[in-house]
């Protein structure tokens, strides 16, 4: 994260010997930070109030992005406690690009780039998947909404493992198609579309966690291509991304 500008900072209401040991056992590099009395998670409004016991003093997991003035630029919160978006897929969203090398597929009139915000993760993360489309030559594809042709899609094949959220779409450019004076919304450039999913955490998961297995996501884009002059058939692509379960490190 350093490469791209960004630091990253964890704090706790543990105690510093407790975050030590924490993080000598599981080689952490950045910093955690002891926070006594829990009076930084507090002044910030994430105590969580219902805690008791052993567990009193502990916040609404989340995390904040701050700018280098210490104003809030962003935070990223989710409502079960066990679900925690991945500092590589919010890093993604911030700066647009993914890690690693793309896996390419290749469509009748688009190519594609496909990318996962993360190789590894844990049962509760939440990844971020992209595909990059390029359409070919003076082609351009049409956008969620627009009537009389078929605007372009990203469906996840259905699958316990994962929970999929809703797909993000890049705004459109309006295309004047000539011939019949007629006003489309449409891609015409490379375009990203991204979407989240959630890995569960179900036994079944945590078992397969366990052993380091590849959970494979599935899916299919579908597109409609055309250009100033043809309309193309509707072609649906299928589309994999796969990452490595990991467990959930416990203290």
């Amino acid at each position: 994260m350093t490469r791209e500008g960004y630091g990253l900072v964890a704090i706790s209401y543990d105690n510093a010997e407790t975050l030590k040991e924490f993080t000598d056992r599981h080689s952490i590099t950045f910093p955690l930070l002891s926070d006594p009395g829990s009076k930084t998670i507090t002044a910030w409004g994430i105590l969580n109030k219902e805690a008791t016991g052993r567990t009193a003093g502990i916040p609404h997991p989340g995390t904040f992005i701050v700018d280098p003035d210490g104003a809030i630029v962003s935070r990223a919160f989710e409502q079960p406690y066990t679900e925690r978006r991945s500092a590589t897929s919010i890093l993604e969203q911030l700066s647009g690009t993914s890690p690693g090398m793309p896996t390419t597929v290749r469509g009748a009139h688009v190519a594609l780039a496909l990318q996962a915000s993360d190789k590894v993760a844990a049962v509760g993360h939440r990844i971020t998947l992209t595909a990059t489309v390029t359409p070919d030559g003076k082609n351009h594809v049409y956008a969620p909404g627009q009537k009389g042709y078929i605007p372009i899609s990203l469906k996840l094949t259905d699958d316990p493992a994962f929970k999929a959220h809703e797909v993000k779409f890049p705004p459109a450019s309006t295309y004047l198609f000539e011939p019949l004076n007629e006003t489309v919304q449409v891609y015409s450039a490379p375009f990203t579309l991204a979407m989240d999913v959630t890995v569960a955490l179900t036994p079944e998961m945590r078992a397969r966690a366990a052993k380091g297995e590849v959970l494979t996501i599935k899916g299919d884009l579908e597109y409609q291509a055309c250009d100033d002059k043809v309309c193309h058939r509707p072609e649906t692509l299928p589309v994999e991304w796969k990452v490595t379960l990991s467990p959930i490190v416990a203290r």
